[in-house]
């Protein structure tokens, strides 16, 4: 149950909605009270089994270092984390997604479920020879 909005929670409350949100959403069986599900995003996060019970349970927000892995085991984006920890602004996370960043056609082609790696090879050369394309003046483009 969230309470998303409530002036009352603190940061680390509502870091801890937030998270257990994620993490459910994740897969992660966070709820058992065998405990295997913060456990596993423990391992996977490479945090204390302790450190992730009191990160869900609103006590505590982990150190900055946790927050890439977590983002990673959870498939969360590191800046919203940010924003939701109270890190950073709504302002600057709308900054640093303005900012121009490289695209490894390798990584996008792995994303998009493409995993031979002579597939991996034409999409990279198929990526190229498009961008190339769209930098040509467009007189030569349409010769």
């Amino acid at each position: 149950m969230t309470t998303e909005g409530d002036p009352a929670l603190t940061r680390a409350q509502k870091f801890g909605e937030y998270v257990s949100d994620a993490a459910r959403a994740a897969g992660y069986d966070i709820d058992s009270p065998r405990g295997g599900g913060k456990k596993a995003l423990a391992a996977k996060a490479g945090m204390s089994h302790a450190s992730v019970s009191r990160m869900l349970a609103g006590q505590t927000i982990p150190d900055p270092k946790f927050f890439e892995s977590l983002a990673d085991a959870l498939d969360l984006e590191v800046g919203r984390m940010l924003v939701e920890a109270g890190v950073l602004s709504e302002r600057s996370l709308s900054y640093e997604e303005l900012r121009p960043q490289e695209i490894d056609p390798r990584e996008v082609a792995r994303t998009l479920g493409i995993t031979a790696p002579d597939k991996i090879e034409l999409f990279v050369t198929m990526a190229k020879a498009l961008a190339e394309t769209d930098e040509q003046p467009a007189s030569r483009r349409s010769a």
